[in-house]
């Protein structure tokens, strides 16, 4: 029986589920006129209250002491909706779920000596976000957790925590924090103590394009000293453009971990997104804001001359 490679089936899959979820919720002509500089800073902010489908696909290597982790890889098709709710007060309630199938995920055989390669669903990561703007900073909190799958490459625990965002915007870009912790709530897995805390900065450089890092710190609670910390450092250039008279954010990242655990972990991630942006389908008839900010600047512009 013939089988569809693995570049094959991971851009058919891509393809399919890009194409099947543009045609249901893709937003109208008139929203991808909004100004590309503006919309690329939004779309890098996890505060901000657009809408997006992200679909990522991820090539992982992987480093360790185990026997034969350095010849590891893995690729990984990830699709994470992002869903703003506007309030009537004007902050938004943001939920963002992630899905992940996994091709050739290494798991180690403690019996056998080696790794084996999988495929299957990884556990559903998300997070809820109660968030505001004061000024040009997003500020925000929230909870973050994970589901668990229940097949072989689950964790086997439910996760939550708190989390908490804060995000300037400025003329050159955009730069914040994004700390968050997960515990083990539930699940018959090992104990989970994790506490993330991701950075970043973007500098826009025109037409759209936006440079910058966004690594995410962790370290583990119930970890030895030598397995707690895990440290990259991230380079992500995006593009926000229209394609067929819709918005789209298109970003490549590359990632390189300079202090992982010595037992088993990732050493480089190589990751290709695709966001077109859409009108959230569960929220129709979204509250507007008592004032527009066109109408609120002009009416502090004689004000902020004093």
């Amino acid at each position: 029986m013939n089988s569809v490679s693995k570049p094959d089936w991971l851009q058919y899959t891509l393809a399919v589920l890009g194409f099947a979820t543009c045609s249901a919720f893709c937003v109208t002509s008139q929203a991808a006129a909004q100004d590309a500089e503006a919309l690329a800073k939004e779309l890098n902010n996890p505060g901000a209250a657009k809408a997006t489908l992200n679909f990522s696909l991820t090539h992982r290597t992987y480093d360790g002491d185990l026997p034969g982790a350095s010849g590891q890889e893995s690729t990984t098709l990830r699709f994470r909706p992002v869903f703003p709710f506007k309030l009537q007060n004007g902050d938004n309630l943001i939920f963002r779920p992630a899905l992940t199938y996994a091709k050739d995920f290494p798991v180690f055989d403690s019996a056998a000596g080696r790794f084996r390669g999988e495929d299957g669903w990884l556990d559903i990561p998300y997070d809820v976000l109660y968030a505001w703007q004061n000024g040009d900073w997003t500020l925000g909190v929230g909870a973050v957790g994970s589901i668990p799958v229940g097949n072989s490459l689950s964790s086997d625990n439910w996760l939550l925590g708190p989390s908490f965002v804060a995000v300037k915007t400025t003329n050159w870009g955009l730069f914040g924090i994004f700390p968050s912790h997960n515990e083990k709530v539930g699940g018959s897995g090992p104990s989970t103590s994790l506490t993330s805390f991701q950075y970043f900065a973007f500098a826009s450089i025109g037409n759209g394009w936006l440079i910058g890092t966004d690594p995410i710190i962790t370290y583990n609670w119930e970890a030895t000293s030598s397995e707690a910390w895990t440290f990259p450092v991230t380079l992500n250039v995006n593009k926000t453009t229209e394609i067929g008279g819709l918005p789209f954010k298109l970003a490549f990242i590359a990632e390189k971990n300079l202090q992982a655990p010595d037992r088993f972990a990732q050493d480089t991630r190589f990751e290709f997104q695709i966001s077109p942006v859409v009108t959230n389908p569960f929220q129709r008839n979204p509250p507007l804001p008592s004032v527009d900010a066109a109408t609120r600047a002009a009416v502090l512009a004689p004000i902020s001359r004093y």
